[in-house]
């Protein structure tokens, strides 16, 4: 029963949510990024902090968090407002490209 937890059921997290729960995460303000995702998304604690962790490490968010839209949508819309250097950092921390892979795949995104 003990150290092994029951898989979560996926959880839609809002554009907003995300990006307050980013900006938190930049300004080092954890605690708050985990309370942001706890509200936003009904995640217990333990998964909450998961998904901040990972935002902070500049990993993928776990599976029991659906980002809002896909990352190529997200990219593009980047792309589109001019700011190649955040959609390659977007690029490279959700999926562990390179930024020379992650520049590729802007390029190659239609």
């Amino acid at each position: 029963m003990f150290g092994k937890r029951a898989p979560q059921t996926p959880v839609p997290l809002t554009a907003e949510a995300l990006e307050r729960v980013r900006t938190l995460v930049a300004q080092g303000k954890q605690i708050q990024a985990i309370k942001e995702l706890r509200e936003a998304t009904g995640l217990a604690l333990a998964p909450a902090k998961e998904a901040a962790d990972a935002l902070k490490a500049g990993r993928p968010l776990p599976g029991h968090v659906v980002p809002p839209e896909s990352l190529a949508d997200r990219v593009r819309g980047l792309r589109d407002a001019d700011r190649i250097a955040d959609a390659v950092r977007t690029v490279a921390a959700e999926t562990g490209m390179t930024e020379t892979e992650a520049s590729r795949f802007i390029d190659a995104l239609d």
